[in-house]
Parts: C-alpha cells; structure tokens; sequence
C-alpha cells in the first residue's frame, strides 16, 4: 500500500505505556480537523439522501426561498452504486475449499452491507467496518463507520487502536469507545470515555480488556476521495433551485413607470381595469436566459463529472434503439477497468474480515472456521437478447461447463435442494418418454397392442 502521509484522524503513541495511550486518547478526541471532517459529512448527507437543504441554502437569501423549496438531486447514490461495481453481484467466499452454508448463516447481511461499505469507501476515500456478536441472537452483525481514529505505535505503519464516536450526548457529554490490540507485555484495552477522558466498562467487562486479542475493525483505504462528485452534486442542486426560481417568475415582474410610489400598490386581474395617470406605462419584465440553456449547464455538470470518474450518462431523451449487451459492454470499458483496479483493495480487505469474523467467532465457542479463504467476485454481466442467451447456455451445456442443476439454478437461485431434485427427476422422466416414443415397437409390442 502507498503511503500518502498521516492524516488528521490518525495519531502517533509516543510510547507503549497505558497511562500515556489513555492520555493521548482522551486529547485525540478533543482534536479534530473541522473542514475534513464537515467534507466527510456533507458526502454522508448526499449519499444517503438527509440533511441535503442545507447544503443548497446558504447559497440563496431567505426572501429567494420563500418562493420555492430548494432542489437538490439524487446524484451522489447513483454515482456510487454505478462505479462501484465490485459488489454488485454477491462474491463467492469459498472456506477451506467449498462455501460454507452455516458461516453465511450467521454473517447477518454481510453481502448488503459490504456494498453499501464498498461504495461509501470509494467517495470517502476510506472507511472502516466493524464486526460484532450479538449474543442473545447468536450471530455475527456488522456496523460501517465513517468517522474512526486511528492510533499508531510510534515507527509502525499498522494501527494499534481504533477510536469511534457512539454518542453526541447534546454535545456537552461526547461518548466513544476504544479498542486495542495485543501486544507482547501487554493485553488490548476496550472501553467506552467521554470528553473529559473519564473510561467506562463495556457489557460487564470491569477490566475493560479486549476479549479476543486483535481489533474488531477492517478497513479500505483509497488512493484518493470522490468528493468532486459531492461538489457537483451541490452545484447541480443549486442550479436546479436556480431552474425552480426561473420557472416562477417566467410571468414576469410587474413594473410601473410614471407613477408615484404611492400609487404603485394596483390590484390586477382580467375582472379589473388599471387606470394609469397620462405618461405612465405598466408592463412584465421577465428574467432573461432561457431554461434550455440552464439545463444544458446543468447537464455539462453531470457528464464532466461522469467523465472523470470512467462513467457515462445516458439521458432520456437520447432517444434511439437499446445498445445490445456487447455494446454496453464497449462503452462501459473504462468502468471495468476500473473495477479490476479495486479487485486487490477488496480481497486484502475481505481476508482481514473474515479472519476478525472467525477469531470472535471461535471466541464465543459457535464455531471453527478454516484459516483458508479465497474469493470470487462475480463478473459484470450486461443485457443479451433471448436468442444471445440461449446460444450461450446451450454450449455451457454441450461442453459440460454448466450441469442440468445449475440451468436451473441460473432462472431460479432460491431453489431449495428438493426442488431441484424434483425437477431434474421430472426431466429425467421426459427424456425417456421422448426415447420410448421414438423406438419403433417390437414385434410383441405390435400384436399386443392389436
């Protein structure tokens, strides 16, 4: 991994001593770049969907937005889910040689959440995941955190700690929770602190030590943020407020000349006549700038944007027949470059994961899992016309790359084992009709059925 330097939320320990970690926690916390992190927070707010007025208001004044609401656009969640495309179809995690039905299990939304962190990792530039167990149901629960410190060992390049916020508290009693790993001469801390650096037990843990030796959180880090899709995201949200302003008044302002200023209060409807003294005119002024040119803008935005990021955007209007599926696979090529760039990042990821998920899960005795991991992300596939796929099928058919049970898999992947049994046998069953009926009958066969 390419070291780019320290950031704001990573933190030196001068040295191994637990008074000294406790102290440098506690004042870790206090500290906090405020631009990084309100960045961080506006890209949460637009990629889920919260908090997006704010973020357009500021640029207007109160007397403009008393006459439309703001306008933002949903654009940040489409950019994430389109780029990202590592997880679009769930991976394959193959333990010690075969999947394993009972870790997949008891990993409770694992494949939802890994694409919902896969995305968030890739317009933060890096985000961490943590993995718990939840006793009283007995599986493994997931939880992303955008927002984590990181502490270092002074000289080590991997962190020795992890901190979190869980609890704003008005923001006069701020809660977190710190974790620790082993290291030779002494145990890894867990626990809960506030501002003021007063700790706290965990679940009963009164010695406030991490059970299970290494820390619970993984984490992805990119060579850089997406934040420039946010940005455009807030500009095209105030553009199309700006659309939303210039729609309302394509009536035009009303406008008196030669008049005093006091007879300019007029009432004015198609039922009332406007008697104007001798020189004076009244007319609408519109706004001038068309809307067509507004959107255009507003389009140059999104597909400059698009651009940068190896996307393309297609509009509603573009008209024209579909692109068949080895045309969208041409056009989206720098896209899946790009996913193969992200491959590396991802399994080095999935392996610290999965070993977190099997030391916890050792941990509280549920079960033993095999050290030997591997993962198999699944391909991109495009739209194909009926013929296209069953030309395709046919030959994985006829070169024994996919069996009878996987064709049927393939049109119904929530086929339980009796299922398929059941129908193959029915397929069996129909085969051998068709045989019998093309065998001519024998010479028995013949008198008998005389």
């Amino acid at each position: 991994m390419i070291n780019f330097g320290r950031t704001v939320n990573q933190v030196v320990i001068p040295e191994q001593s637990e008074q000294i970690i406790l102290q440098t926690v506690a004042k870790a916390e206090q500290e906090f770049n405020e631009k990084q992190q309100a960045e961080r927070m506006t890209a949460l707010d637009f990629y889920f969907n919260v908090n997006m007025d704010k973020h357009i208001e500021q640029y207007f004044s109160s007397e403009s937005l008393q006459q439309i609401p703001t306008y933002p656009q949903k654009v940040v969640p489409r950019f994430s889910r389109a780029r990202m495309m590592l997880y679009k179809n769930a991976p394959k995690r193959i333990i010690g040689g075969e999947e394993n039905s009972d870790y997949k299990d008891i990993a409770y939304m694992l494949d939802s959440q890994t694409k919902c962190f896969s995305e968030l990792a890739w317009l933060l530039g890096s985000c961490h995941f943590k993995t718990k167990f939840n006793e009283r149901k007995q599986r493994l629960e997931y939880e992303i955190l955008p927002f984590v410190k990181e502490y270092y060992l002074s000289g080590e390049s991997e962190p020795y700690g992890y901190s979190y916020e869980i609890d704003k508290g008005n923001n006069k009693d701020r809660q977190y929770v710190f974790w620790s790993e082993d290291r030779e001469g002494m145990q890894g801390m867990h626990f809960k602190f506030n501002q003021k650096g007063n700790r706290y037990a965990v679940n009963g843990n009164e010695d406030m030590v991490n059970p299970y030796g290494i820390n619970p959180i993984s984490k992805v880090i990119y060579p850089s943020s997406s934040f420039d899709v946010v940005r455009s995201a807030i500009q095209i949200g105030i553009a199309m407020t700006e659309i939303a302003l210039s729609v309302r008044s394509r009536l035009g302002q009303p406008v008196f000349t030669g008049i005093d200023e006091g007879q300019s209060v007029i009432k004015s409807g198609i039922d009332s006549a406007i008697i104007l003294p001798e020189g004076a005119t009244f007319q609408y002024v519109s706004p001038s700038g068309g809307i067509n040119e507004m959107i255009e803008s507003v389009k140059a935005f999104a597909n400059q944007t698009a651009e940068n990021n190896h996307l393309r955007i297609r509009w509603g209007e573009s008209g024209g027949n579909s692109p068949s599926g080895e045309a969208l696979r041409i056009l989206e090529i720098e896209n899946l470059e790009s996913r193969e760039s992200d491959i590396p990042y991802f399994k080095e990821w999935e392996h610290n994961r999965f070993e977190i998920d099997r030391t916890i899960l050792e941990k509280h005795g549920v079960m033993t899992l095999s050290e030997d991991l591997s993962i198999d992300f699944g391909e991109v596939s495009y739209p194909m016309s009926v013929e296209e796929e069953i030309k395709i099928l046919q030959w994985k058919l006829d070169n024994g790359i996919m069996t009878k049970r996987d064709l049927l898999l393939y049109y119904n992947p929530d086929m339980s084992d009796e299922e398929l049994e059941m129908k193959l046998g029915e397929v069996q069953e129909e085969k051998q009709q068709e045989r019998d009926a093309q065998q001519p009958p024998s010479q028995i066969e013949r008198i008998l059925n005389a």
